[in-house]
């Protein structure tokens, strides 16, 4: 059965294809499928949120470099790294 979440909550009806409700079931485990999907569609929800923000910084700033942007990313897998204990790969992805 499905876990209880904080929030309002209102039941609606999404069609799936079987494999991927299949694959979504197996995963799922006690956590239950409604908070398995709910979860995913909020890390969307997020992804999309920051593309967005993207757009709209690259359009008011210009483009990022991308080295730029690999330099910042190891320094966030060396900050988890280092808070997990562990030491992070420099060629982690």
């Amino acid at each position: 059965m499905d876990t209880p979440r904080p929030g309002r909550t209102r039941v609606t009806s999404v069609s799936l294809r079987t494999e991927t409700l299949e694959a979504i079931r197996a995963r799922a485990g006690r956590q239950g499928v409604s908070s398995y999907i709910e979860e995913a569609v909020q890390r969307q929800l997020q992804r999309e949120a920051i593309d967005e923000y993207i757009v709209a910084a690259e359009a008011e700033h210009g483009p990022v470099e991308q080295a730029e942007v690999a330099a910042r990313a190891e320094r966030i897998r060396a900050h988890h790294a280092a808070h997990r204990g562990d030491a992070a790969p420099a060629d982690a992805a």
